[in-house]
């Protein structure tokens, strides 16, 4: 029986969505894959807005873009990421 917690951040994924999470209940982006004839396009929004980060080719880029977008929030914000209320201390 496994008694330690759950890790984070991490990445799950339901269906043709995958949700990044920094905590419990507490996600930061969202990865939606969309089907098309030539292939799949994932886009990616910031979770609980409407901030668009961008539509990628692979899953793997687009949470890649998620990493860097995060960083970029946290350099240009301070501490503190706008929005979502949360210390990174």
């Amino acid at each position: 029986m496994n008694t330690n917690g759950l890790a984070y951040p991490r990445w799950e994924r339901e269906g043709p969505v995958s949700r990044f999470f920094i905590g419990p209940s507490v996600s930061v982006y969202q990865v939606e894959e969309i089907e098309l004839i030539g292939g799949s396009i994932f886009v990616v929004s910031a979770s609980g807005k409407a901030d668009l980060v961008g539509q990628f080719e692979s899953e793997k880029s687009a949470k890649e873009a998620c990493v860097r977008d995060l960083a970029d929030r946290e350099k240009h914000l301070g501490e503190e990421i706008a929005g979502w209320g949360l210390n990174t201390r």
